[in-house]
Parts: structure tokens; sequence; C-alpha cells
């Protein structure tokens, strides 16, 4: 049994991320867009971009959903206008310089609203307003048609994503919080795993020096999940779950500062060759084992006495041991702060 799930099932960050919660709410939402595109006469005739609609909003936050879906929407709404004034300007004869100059001034509007990154959905409208042009009853082709049909179709979509959005975050959002902070802090292990290696191996022995960068980027993650939840209007939240979000936002900083004092050991042992002593490893992972007892999923399980004894007076002629000894004090910070939470 336990062989078919390791085949079958998820690993155990992807059930932390909601993943099999993704899946149920993408075949739920992509199902009512095909049923309610096919209900209407205009967005009927063109499902692909409901059912696209519906897939790029889907989004575990409400405020990011509704955000990157008012993004989408101006970025294609800006796009199919220019490209169908292009299309009209060239007498409704599409050519690579129609395409090229449609898709350039689309990315140039959506950069200008989000300069992080370019909407796929933006893109594809850009395309579509060269490649998919309606006609009117006479035959002739129609920007205005072909414009009214993308955004009616896309718009639907978006509608139904954001609904969903809303409707499943009223199961999940209480537990959110402490599944994404229980998922930093296996990559945090993960992290610190990596560092105990690093310092054990022999001075020289080759490192990338990227070998913490999906941990920050995990972490980083994670603590931008947790910023959007603070600001969460629309969900009832009660005063107890608004400070668990406080108490969540504090720990996950301890944990990002515990990783970038395990880059900074690195950093030392491979650029300025300081030797690391059995009693610095034995003290990193003893931080390594205790960071893995914890369960962030189930917090008044913690048991206090997880806390290591630091030292008073982190100061060391040791950056490395510095580093340790406020590792430590992150930790028990961190150990501190969840037993704090309900």
């Amino acid at each position: 049994m336990d062989q078919l799930m390791r085949v079958f099932g998820l690993k155990r960050e992807a059930v932390l991320l909601d993943s099999w919660l993704y899946i149920l709410k993408s075949m739920c939402a992509i199902g009512v867009g095909f049923l309610l595109g096919k209900a209407f006469s205009i967005t009927r005739l063109d499902m692909i971009s409901v059912l696209l609609g519906v897939m790029y909003n889907l989004e575990a936050v409400n405020v990011s959903g509704v955000k990157g879906a008012l993004n989408q929407m101006t970025a294609s709404t800006l796009g199919a206008l220019s490209t169908g004034f292009l299309v009209f300007l060239m007498g409704y004869h599409v050519s690579f310089v129609t395409v090229a100059l449609g898709m350039g001034l689309t990315l140039y509007i959506a950069l200008k609203i989000d300069y992080r990154m370019v909407s796929p959905v933006a893109i594809f409208t850009s395309v579509y307003m060269t490649q998919l042009l309606q006609s009117d009853a006479l035959g002739n082709p129609s920007v205005l048609l072909t414009f009214r049909l993308r955004i009616s179709a896309l718009g639907l979509g978006v509608l139904i994503a954001l609904a969903f959005n809303y409707v499943f975050s009223l199961f999940y959002y209480r537990k959110i919080g402490k599944k994404r902070m229980e998922f930093a802090r296996l990559q945090g292990v993960s992290g610190l795993k990596k560092t105990y290696e690093i310092l054990s191996s022999p001075i020289g022995s080759p490192v990338s020096s990227s070998v913490l960068a999906s941990v920050f980027n995990d972490i980083e993650m994670v603590k931008a999940n947790i910023r959007t939840m603070m600001k969460e209007n629309s969900l009832p939240f009660n005063r107890r779950e608004k400070a668990n979000l406080t108490v969540l936002d504090d720990m996950v900083n301890a944990m990002k500062s515990m990783i970038h004092l395990a880059y900074d050991c690195i950093f030392m042992v491979q650029e300025k060759h300081i030797e690391v002593t059995p009693m610095d490893l034995k003290k990193l992972n003893d931080i390594v084992e205790r960071l893995g007892k914890l369960d962030f999923t189930h917090p008044s399980s913690t048991d206090a006495n997880l806390g290591l004894n630091s030292d008073d007076e982190i100061l060391s002629e040791s950056r490395i041991k510095t580093n340790l000894s406020m590792m430590e004090k992150q930790f028990n910070r961190m150990v501190e702060l969840s037993t704090t939470l309900k």
C-alpha cells in the first residue's frame, strides 16, 4: 500500500500547497465554464477563450487572483484594441508586419501594466486578433465582432475563476497559512542539510553558488502568500486567525534569517576558507534535527523543550560560530512563536 502511495500519490510538499484541492477546484471550475460558455450565444463560438480564462486565473489567494485577473483583462483589452486597429488600418490584410507590430504593442502595454511578467492571455489575444478574425452577416471580416467575441469569452472565464477562488477559499483559508509555513519548514530543513553537507566536505570541493537559491525562492513565495492573506478583507477572519497570520509572518522571517545565515556560512567556508570545527558541525546538526521534528500543521503538538541552549553572547572570533549561534536564536524564536498558534 505504501508503495502504491509513493507511485500515485503527490509529494508532501505538493499536498501542503493544496494541490489536491487545486485539482478539484480546476475540474469544477472548467466544468462550469464549459456549461456556461455553451449557454451563451456569443461565448459558445469561442470556448477556448472561456476555458483558458478559467484556468489562467485560478489562484490560492483571492487578492492575487483579483489583481491578476484585472491585469490580464486590461492587457488583453488594450492589446486587442491596438492589434485590431492595426488590422483595420491595413485594410484587413494580415501580413508579417501586422502580426509583428500587434505583438509589439501588446507586449509594451502588458509591461507597462506589470513589468515583472507578460500575461500569456494578452499574447494569445494579440495572435487571436490577427488569426481568428470573425465575419459579419455579409461575410466581411470585422475587428469589432472579433474583439467582442474574444473579450466576452475571456471575461466569462475570468468571472468563473474568481467565483471559484472565493468559494473554495472558504474551505481551506483557515489552514492555508499553517500549511504554507510547514512547506517553508521542509524547504528550510532541505537547505540546512545541504549546508551541513557543504561544511562537512573538504575545503575546495565544487559547490554551486545557487545551492540555496530554490530554498530562498520557496520561502519568499510563502512570505508573499501570508502577506497577501493579511490584506484579505472578503473573508470572515476572526481576531485569532488574524493574529495567527501575524505570528506566521514572524516565523517565516525567522526561517528566512536562518537560511541567510546558512548561506553566509557556506560563503565563509568556500571563499574565505574558514575552518569548521566538529563542534560547529554538531551544533548545525542539532538545529537540522530539531527543525525536522517540528510540525506546523499541528502547532498544538509543538514541544517547547525543542528549543536549543544558545549562548547569550553570540559574538565570536569565528564568524561561523556567530552565525550558528544566531541560527539557534532564530530557531528558538520560531519554536516559541509556534506555541502561540491556535
